[in-house]
């Protein structure tokens, strides 16, 4: 766990760097819609867990660079004004749906539930995308929504955040999944090599190493000043520490998410 990472001077940092070096940003909807991509490249997602103002700091920090990113919101975190904001910065909203585990697995009950909250959804934004949201204290596995027929098609959908974007960091051709799970980005990519802190990762944008990139960032992860820093850090540390005695049972973000994405889509 980096302690001294994952502020938005980092994050602006991270932007810029990406910036300088000619890359394009993709939202999870546009990428998913074209054939082909301008290289080098990134497809950032948001999953707004919690603390929401600070999603919508980041949104605008972004905004301010003119770079397009996806925001993906719990239904303990979405509200009108909000979904507002970050849209009309020229975001994308989706939906960070939650509700095989919220129904305890009953999948019949999980998937009313998921078409009333995304009905809910709509009636303030577009939501063409959604990404599931992890629950680590719980048996049940949203992604597993998609089984036994169930289909994002026929909920009017274009893409599911771990489905429909094949990434691996051993194929130069494909996107690298890197995430800030666990305040470290966790993750080797081939032909950069390890990446573990935000400058890790900038360098990587400066080498030829990563021209191709998906990047999980949890805006609650992030600190605006040091006063958030301090909370934020023992946030995660409480966290992680509750966290680490069901991660035999159940995980999902964290990673060289390739080998997870593999797994995800082999069970569904």
């Amino acid at each position: 766990m980096n302690v001294r990472d994952f502020t938005f001077d980092h994050y602006g940092r991270l932007l810029d760097a990406a910036l300088d070096n000619g890359y394009t940003f993709y939202t999870l909807h546009d990428y998913v819609t074209r054939s082909d991509h301008d290289s080098p490249y990134i497809v950032v997602r948001h999953d707004v867990d919690r603390k929401v103002s600070t999603a919508r700091s980041m949104a605008r920090v972004e905004a301010e660079r003119d770079v397009p990113t996806s925001y993906y919101f719990r239904t303990s975190t979405f509200s009108p004004e909000t979904v507002a904001e970050v849209s009309e910065l020229g975001h994308e909203v989706g939906y960070h749906y939650e509700d095989l585990v919220k129904t305890r697995g009953d999948l019949e009950a999980a998937h009313e539930r998921f078409g009333r909250n995304l009905a809910q959804f709509r009636e303030h934004t577009d939501v063409t995308t959604i990404c599931p949201h992890g629950s680590p204290l719980s048996p049940h596995h949203n992604l597993d929504m998609w089984s036994n027929g169930y289909e994002i098609e026929d909920y009017g959908l274009l893409a599911e955040s771990y489905l429909s974007v094949d990434t691996n960091s051993d194929d130069a051709g494909k996107p690298s999944y890197v995430s800030d799970t666990g305040r470290d980005w966790g993750t080797t990519v081939a032909d950069f090599g390890r990446i573990s802190t935000t400058d890790d990762l900038i360098a990587g944008l400066e080498s030829d190493g990563c021209e191709r990139l998906y990047l999980l960032v949890h805006p609650g992860r992030w600190s605006r000043n040091p006063a958030e820093h301090v909370q934020r850090v023992a946030w995660d540390l409480a966290a992680e520490a509750g966290k680490s005695t069901a991660r035999g049972v159940h995980a999902i973000g964290r990673t060289s998410s390739d080998r997870i994405t593999r797994v995800l889509r082999e069970r569904v």
